[in-house]
């Protein structure tokens, strides 16, 4: 876990581009994702999918991030990820971890089953974990929340997934400490974060509303071994930097970023987007951010959302 550092990237959907992973990455993420990928597409060659995995360069470290609901499809996942690294094909060849989703709150994947309609499933989590583990050709681990709702947190799927995991011996889990029912700024449950980290025999990474170097402080001091940040990141690649100084020095330094800052670290963004190809939704939400943040909006604004300004 070492290697991964403590200050992670989340995959998020139609932001985690290479560019974007670049430019947190070169401002102190430790370790980045890509957009989750789901596993089935993956198989299928599915070219959008593929378009996904863009870990071209090994100067930022990647991890790939999978949603899955079957065991033989996992198997086939991995052979696809082990062709692609052994060829040395740049979507796959720098990838650094792979992990499996079961705490996407999206209502369509839920209603199929998948994600952290999961968790609850403990012979069908043992067999995806286990084929996981025993497949990855590289570390790997998994991200988890506390249930669907109460009742399932109240019977502590969550323990169970975590027990599971100890067992098997995966290289980490991420918790996302609410539940899939619980509101996006909701506050995350501390109480059974603390559960978590004292029963887990593997690094736990926090997640969840993790945006300046206090939140990140109070995470790692009750035991996670790295946090894993999203929104605070979009536009503000520099919270990174700013999170590791407040960890150094307790003295928290506000971003005061200029126009020409936010310009800067557009046109680095825009050069490798360029370079590379990236998907249309990445480059028009990116663009929009930055000329937000040098307009002076500093609120967090959704894909979905800006998208429909274009």
């Amino acid at each position: 876990m070492d290697t991964f550092g403590k200050l992670w990237l989340s995959p998020m959907e139609s932001v985690s581009d290479l560019g974007f992973r670049t430019l947190c990455y070169q401002h102190g993420a430790s370790l980045t994702f890509t957009e989750m990928v789901r596993a089935s597409a993956l198989v299928q060659g599915n070219k959008a999918t593929l378009s996904l995995v863009d870990t071209y360069t090994s100067s930022v470290k990647t991890g790939l991030q999978l949603l899955v609901s079957k065991k033989e499809i996992l198997q086939k996942a991995m052979a696809v990820i082990k062709e692609g690294i052994e060829i040395k094909d740049g979507r796959f060849s720098n990838i650094s971890v792979i992990d499996l989703n079961f705490g996407c709150p999206s209502p369509m994947i839920i209603n199929l089953g998948q994600g952290p309609a999961l968790l609850k499933r403990t012979v069908k989590m043992k067999e995806l974990l286990t084929t996981l583990q025993k497949e990855s050709p590289l570390p790997c681990g998994i991200k988890i929340r506390l249930g669907l709702n109460e009742i399932e947190k109240k019977q502590k799927v969550y323990l169970k997934v975590i027990e599971i995991a100890n067992d098997i011996g995966l290289d980490y889990v991420i918790v996302h400490s609410k539940t899939v029912a619980g509101a996006s700024m909701a506050p995350i449950d501390w109480k059974a974060l603390q559960e978590i980290i004292s029963k887990a025999k593997i690094p736990i990474v926090g997640n969840g509303l993790v945006v300046d170097g206090p939140s990140a402080k109070k995470m790692l001091d009750i035991g996670c071994s790295a946090v894993m940040i999203a929104r605070a990141a979009v536009a503000n690649p520099w919270v990174f930097e700013e999170i590791e100084s407040y960890l150094m020095t307790g003295k928290k330094n506000p971003n005061a970023k200029t126009a020409t800052d936010y310009m800067k670290a557009w046109n680095t963004y825009k050069n490798i987007a360029d370079k590379y190809g990236t998907k249309n939704k990445f480059y028009e939400y990116h663009k929009k951010m930055f000329e937000l943040r040098m307009q002076g909006d500093m609120k967090y604004h959704s894909p979905s959302r800006t998208l429909k300004w274009v």
